[in-house]
């Protein structure tokens, strides 16, 4: 069975939410109080409905309660946001999930009981700025406000080492989930890049590969820049 989720507020995040949603075979709800974004969306989502999400009365017979998770995308209107997010939970909706737009909306949307707050421009400028800061990490995806997988180029002081030698875990709290390696070179064509499965302790990192890493942003960079 699909899983159902209701979407309110359909701006740039709420929509391409939406549309990913339904593309990955959900039924979605979309829900906003202008006409122009309703008709923009209505024959790519399973509903399109205009309501004001403020209204109690036409906002509980949508039966949103019933959905897998709700999730409430009015960023340019904290006031509407916040009262969205209390009747919904006042509905008794079992995963209520609210796009914040800072640090002190967040406080807020928590004391009143959200599920879950996402900060898409905050947790973007987040990514972006770890992978700025050392030219050694590639990308960076966050877990938890304190832990990300990232990919790294191999340090000098690493290559021709066994994982055992460097010994990651202990001495840097840090976890090695696989290797991206590329192979030997045919003529003047570069070899295909490819995965080394799950990297035993007598793996020895070689120059060029790409190590996926797990642990604290800043454990990472330390071992990189080491």
């Amino acid at each position: 069975m699909a899983k159902r989720f209701a979407v309110i507020g359909l701006g740039y995040f709420g929509r391409n939410l939406a549309r990913e949603l339904t593309a990955d075979g959900a039924e979605v709800i979309a829900i906003d109080n202008t006409v122009g974004k309703i008709e923009e969306i209505k024959d790519e989502v399973a509903y399109a409905v205009r309501l004001d999400s403020t209204d109690e009365k036409t906002l509980r017979n949508q039966g949103l309660e019933d959905l897998d998770a709700v999730i409430v995308s009015i960023g340019e209107d904290f006031e509407n946001a916040l009262l969205t997010c209390v009747l919904l939970i006042e509905f008794g909706c079992k995963n209520v999930i609210v796009k914040s737009t800072s640090p002190i909306h967040t406080r807020i949307f928590q004391s009143v009981g959200v599920h879950s707050i996402v900060s898409p421009d905050l947790d973007m400028a987040e990514r972006l700025a770890g992978t700025l800061i050392s030219t050694s990490i590639l990308e960076s995806i966050p877990l938890t406000d304190a832990y990300s997988i990232n990919q790294v180029i191999a340090p000098q002081h690493m290559h021709g080492r066994s994982l055992k030698k460097l010994d990651l875990r202990k001495k840097h709290n840090v976890n090695m989930i696989t290797i991206k390696r590329r192979g030997p070179a045919v003529g003047s064509v570069q070899g295909l890049e490819h995965i080394i499965g799950v990297p035993g302790p007598d793996t020895v990192i070689e120059k060029d590969d790409i190590l996926i890493l797990m642990g604290k942003q800043e454990d990472i960079a330390h071992l990189v820049q080491e």
